[in-house]
C-alpha cells in the first residue's frame, strides 16, 4: 500500500538475465528511481542492463519493512540463484542514512574517504575479512554460503542461464573489438611470439633434433609417461611424424596435416571443412 506522506516503503527483486537474484528493501519518494540494491552482488554487475527489478510488496513504514524483509531473507536465503549473503536486513533505513546528510557525505566520500587517509586500509579490510573466515564467522562460509557447493553454478548451467554462457566477458569484449588480445595486442600476434620462439631455438615444432635436446636436458614440455619419454626420444611420437598433402605437396606434422590439409586444403576449390 502507498502511505499519505508519499513516501514508499517496498520488498523488491532484483533479477538478472541468468537467473539470479537478490532480495533487498527500499524507501523512496520516486518509484522510477532505478535503485536496484546496494549489496555485494548488485554492485558488482557492471552492466546495469542486465538487471530488472520488480516490487514484491509495499508497506506502511520502515519498521514493517525491515522486519518484512528479513521474512523475505530467511525464505529465500540458500535457494538456487538467490545472491543475498546473509538472511539479516542489515543497511541503513532510506530515512535514517547518515549519507542523506550533505555534511556527512562531504566528511567520508571523495579525498577523504577512509581508503584516501590509511594507505593500507584496503589490506588491514582484507586481513579482517581472512580471520572471520578462520573463524568460521564469515557470512558466506559453510552453510550460508549461497552457493554452497557450487549449487547456484550447476542450476545455471544446467538452465542455460549461467554468465559464463549469456554474458561472457571474452565473447562480448571480443564482439565489440574491444578484447585486449584484439587490435594486434595478442601475444602471438602476426606470429611473433612463434617467431621469437624459433629465433631462440625454444619452439616446439623446430624438429625430432630439438625434441630431443629437449627431452634430454628435461625441458620438453610434452614429457609425461614413460612411453611418451620413450617414443619421444625415438622419434615416433604422434606430435614428431610428417604427412604429405595429396593436393598441395606440402608435408606437415599430423597435426598441422588436419589442420590446414586434406579436406581443408586451400588448393581445393570447394574445400570441404569438417569439425
Amino acid at each position: 500500500m502507498l502511505n499519505n506522506s508519499m513516501t514508499y516503503h517496498f520488498i523488491y527483486k532484483t533479477t538478472h538475465q541468468n537467473g539470479k537474484y537478490y532480495i533487498g528493501r527500499h524507501s523512496t519518494e520516486n518509484l522510477d528511481d532505478g535503485y536496484i540494491g546496494s549489496g555485494l552482488w548488485p554492485s558488482s554487475i557492471k552492466d546495469r542492463s542486465t538487471l530488472t527489478r520488480e516490487i514484491l510488496e509495499f508497506v506502511d513504514n520502515s519498521d514493517t519493512l525491515k522486519q518484512r524483509e528479513g521474512e523475505y531473507l530467511r525464505e529465500h536465503y540458500g535457494q538456487p540463484g538467490c545472491m543475498n549473503a546473509t538472511t539479516d536486513p542489515i543497511g541503513f533505513d532510506s530515512e535514517n542514512n547518515p549519507m542523506k546528510r550533505p555534511e556527512v557525505a562531504a566528511k567520508l566520500s571523495g579525498d577523504n574517504h577512509w581508503s584516501k587517509n590509511d594507505p593500507e586500509a584496503y589490506l588491514k579490510l582484507r586481513n579482517a575479512q581472512l580471520k572471520l573466515v578462520e573463524e568460521g564467522r564469515h557470512p558466506l562460509v559453510g552453510n550460508r554460503n549461497p552457493n554452497k557447493n557450487g549449487q547456484n553454478a550447476k542450476v545455471a548451467i544446467e538452465r542455460g542461464t549461467h554468465v559464463n554462457l549469456t554474458n561472457n566477458p571474452s565473447k562480448w569484449r571480443s564482439e565489440q573489438g574491444i578484447h585486449h588480445w584484439q587490435n594486434g595486442n595478442s601475444p602471438n600476434s602476426g606470429g611473433k611470439l612463434n617467431k621469437k620462439l624459433i629465433e631462440e631455438g625454444r619452439h616446439n615444432f623446430l624438429g625430432p633434433e630439438h625434441n630431443r635436446r629437449m627431452i634430454a636436458e628435461g625441458k620438453n614440455p610434452w614429457v609425461g609417461s614413460a612411453s611418451n619419454l620413450r617414443r619421444l626420444a625415438e622419434g615416433t611420437h604422434p606430435s614428431q611424424q610428417k604427412k604429405t598433402c595429396e593436393h598441395c605437396g606440402k608435408e606437415a606434422s599430423v597435426g598441422m596435416y588436419k589442420r590446414w590439409h586434406g579436406d581443408r586444403c586451400k588448393n581445393l576449390d570447394h574445400p570441404r571443412i569438417t569439425q
